[in-house]
């Protein structure tokens, strides 16, 4: 009776340990054995025979600016030629009379005194008695540009103690007549300006609206 106990007890402890082992398999994977089973090396390669299918080409989207097709390529003008030396488009060009250095404030108070005869030739009588006056143009002067202020450039030449004004060809003409323009130019030429800090002689150009 004792033996048979015994033998009993051994067979539940085996089957206690048998379902012991049996739950660490199922539920205690290592790491390292999951990641091996996910990506290990025992799977086999995907069969090298399967071809890929091409996508389909891309659309634009109704409205989208490309609907239409690719936009044709910009084509922008060639570069004006450069001015020959020696010439006034070769001069460098000042914004304002400030970029004239040390003569800019008297050139530039010089101008502000001649506005007043400047501002007479925007009367229609005036303009009337320069009407057979020839007017200088630039070589690139833009006749076109009727809704932009009227423009001219001063062509200034120093010496010693005095400035000239050489021309005033017109830039940008605007809306201005021919006969406003050549008014203006016949105040503007031949004008010279007492200029203390003019020590030597060169040239230069001057942007100059032409306002009231």
């Amino acid at each position: 009776m004792k033996k048979l106990l015994i033998a009993a007890g051994g067979i539940v402890v085996l089957g206690a340990a048998c379902v012991a082992a049996i739950l660490l398999m199922d539920g205690s994977s290592s790491f390292d054995g999951l990641m091996s089973s996910v990506g290990g090396g025992s799977s086999s390669p995907p069969p090298s025979n399967i071809k890929l299918q091409p996508l389909p080409p891309l659309k634009a989207l109704p409205g989208a600016p490309n609907a239409q097709g690719p936009a044709a390529p910009t084509v922008f003008d060639p570069p004006p030629p450069k001015p020959e030396q020696g010439t006034w488009g070769a001069v460098p060009l000042a914004s304002r009379a400030a970029k004239l250095g040390a003569v800019g404030a008297e050139v530039a108070e010089y101008l502000a005194e001649l506005q007043e005869q400047i501002a007479e030739c925007f009367d229609e009588e005036t303009q009337s008695r320069h009407g057979r006056g020839k007017v200088s143009r630039t070589g690139t002067d833009r006749e076109d540009d009727v809704g932009s202020p009227t423009l001219l450039i001063l062509h200034l030449e120093s010496r010693p103690g005095e400035i000239r004004i050489v021309d005033a060809p017109v830039e940008v003409q605007g809306s201005a007549s021919d006969e406003l323009v050549a008014c203006a130019q016949h105040v503007l030429r031949g004008r010279v300006i007492s200029a203390d800090a003019a020590t030597k002689v060169g040239h230069a150009r001057l942007t100059f609206p032409l306002v009231p």
